[in-house]
């Protein structure tokens, strides 16, 4: 009985320590779900209840929060601020999908605008003090630029509720005046916006008009190309220099 109960306490510690390993590959996975969850719950809306609906976003959202949590969590007091801001950003969240009060909205939206750049400034720390290429560092390096996504489609939504008319939706099926809501059913509009964006796609479907939002859409595009570029300056680099040291090593250099 005693060893079956130290096997499985060992299988679980097994266990744990490879989630811990692979942090940054769940934070990748919560985000996946979340980009591909928003536009379907848009599909599915009309044929479930709407309040519903429209909670899977915030709890799509919450789990993100979560995973970025326990990916940057690396000391008590990194863990403590996460906590802080993460928790009550989620449930702000939820409160404003199921009240539809903007000011609930205005303070999670500021709330996880704070989180997220919190958790990409710790995950960048943790790229450019690592010295060697790895796969943890390849889902840290994509969850960067995931968050910094999220980051500004929040930041595009909380101009939306301080300014209706920060933006403009040039399709005609949208007439006029464009909705960007983070929360909603309407959250893959500022999700698509966002990295529509950061990439330099620039399709014209939806124009930035507030100078709040205008500002926000040229660094985004700015911010997004640079870190693309050095982030595979510094891999590249890393390993050249990881090859380098082993060819220096011989065969027998780790």
């Amino acid at each position: 009985m005693t060893a079956d109960v130290g096997h499985t306490h060992h299988g679980r510690h097994g266990v744990w320590t490879v989630v811990l390993q692979h942090r940054f590959a769940v934070l990748l996975c919560a985000l996946a779900v979340l980009l591909i969850g928003a536009p379907l719950v848009r599909m599915f809306r009309p044929g479930t209840h709407p309040k519903l609906a429209d909670l899977v976003i915030p709890l799509l959202f919450a789990v993100v929060l979560l995973s970025a949590i326990f990916a940057v969590s690396r000391t008590r007091t990194t863990e403590i601020i996460a906590l802080l801001l993460a928790i009550p950003a989620a449930v702000f969240q939820g409160l404003q999908t199921w009240f539809a009060t903007d000011g609930f909205a205005i303070a999670g939206h500021i709330l996880g605008i704070l989180f997220l750049g919190y958790a990409i400034v710790l995950i960048l720390k943790f790229l450019f003090v690592s010295h060697q290429v790895s796969s943890d560092m390849i889902c840290a390096s994509l969850c960067v630029y995931l968050l910094l996504g999220i980051l500004c489609a929040l930041a595009y939504s909380l101009f939306y509720y301080l300014d209706p008319t920060s933006f403009v939706f040039s399709l005609a099926e949208d007439g006029g005046s464009g909705v960007i809501r983070f929360g909603g059913e309407r959250t893959f509009i500022a999700i698509y916006y966002s990295f529509v964006t950061m990439s330099t796609l620039g399709y014209g479907d939806i124009v930035p008009t507030s100078s709040l939002a205008r500002t926000c859409a040229a660094l985004q595009a700015v911010v997004g190309q640079l870190y693309l570029a050095v982030l595979v300056a510094r891999l590249v680099g890393l390993h050249i220099s990881h090859s380098a040291a082993t060819s220096a090593g011989g065969p027998n250099a780790n």
